[in-house]
């Protein structure tokens, strides 16, 4: 068990791979509720701390271009995993199954990720965190 706070500020994002194709819905996704247009089943990689459902982050930005950001709010509506069951929060060091709401809406970066059936079956590419953490990423970039 991790809390957020123990973890550092450039660790705390979700890293999407891919949306969950009907297959995986299917096999995993009984402790899902129905999606409302504006969420997604996405495959997390590994998370960085016990993250709640509820949870609420301010950003998305891509993973090789940090600058590429598009700022939207971004809510954890659903955790599971291989199981089937519904979980309250996002295990630390865990690979989920997870439903985000994106408010307004869900930006371009997050509709154009793949579908995939598995975890590892695409790599993550997005990544949804708060602007400090972001913020770190775009200035690691910069100091390249």
């Amino acid at each position: 068990m991790r809390e957020e706070a123990d973890a550092p500020v450039e660790e705390r994002f979700l890293s999407l791979e891919c949306h969950a194709n009907g297959a995986a819905l299917a096999a995993f996704g009984q402790g899902l509720p129905p999606l409302a247009a504006n969420e997604r089943a996405v495959f997390l990689g590994y998370n960085y701390a016990d993250v709640p459902v509820g949870r609420r982050y301010a950003c998305c930005f891509r993973r090789d271009d940090a600058k590429d950001v598009e700022r939207v709010t971004a809510t954890v509506v659903a955790v599971t995993q291989q199981y089937g069951h519904a979980w309250d929060h996002i295990p630390h060091g865990w690979k989920t199954l997870s439903v985000l709401r994106f408010e307004p809406g869900i930006p371009a970066m997050v509709r154009e990720l793949p579908y995939g059936g598995l975890w590892y079956d695409h790599r993550a590419s997005v990544y949804v965190s708060d602007t400090d953490t972001w913020g770190v990423h775009v200035a690691d970039e910069q100091a390249l």
